[in-house]
């Protein structure tokens, strides 16, 4: 059975976080231009020649009990839709930057919401739509501008300026 465009960037986006070597949560990013023509991918990891969690066999989030959410700073990976941003360069301008993750110890797909360091980066690198996996058949669009306020108030307080 064929699927429509977004499900399909969606898979994929999966498969992309397949890769990926967190060992708390992975997730793949698709950038996509307006021909439906893949851009870049991206997967959390660790920077080009780095040991990565999975071959280290730790990670020092966990084992420093960093809440889920907050101090990225201090994990070794890069999140999956820098990765795809990086790859793409001024190509991102005008794309649809699709998000798909799991639980890497439960296997069970993990709802996406860029953090406020890549929500900045989405909306400079000129993206113009984020759709983010949901449940295995549903996904959430989202204006990059509407995300990064989001973040913004959540990171910042609510009477930050947008």
């Amino acid at each position: 059975m064929r699927t429509n465009r977004h499900q399909y960037f969606l898979d994929l986006a999966q498969r992309c976080a397949n890769q990926g070597t967190c060992l708390r949560r992975n997730f793949g990013a698709i950038i996509v231009d307006e021909y439906n023509t893949i851009v870049s991918t991206g997967y959390t990891g660790a920077p080009r020649k780095q040991m990565d969690c999975t071959e280290l066999n730790r990670c020092w989030r966990k084992d420093h009990n960093i809440p889920s959410g907050s101090n990225y700073e201090r994990c070794r990976s890069v999140h999956a839709e820098m990765n795809a941003m990086l790859q793409a360069g001024k190509l991102a301008r005008g794309c649809t930057l699709y998000l798909a993750g799991f639980d890497v110890s439960t296997g069970e797909l993990t709802q996406i919401w860029p953090c406020f360091l890549c929500s900045k980066m989405i909306v400079n690198s000129g993206i113009t739509n984020v759709i983010m996996r949901t449940t295995p058949d549903e996904f959430k669009e989202m204006d990059p501008m509407v995300l990064y306020q989001m973040r913004s108030r959540e990171s910042l307080g609510d009477d930050s300026p947008s």
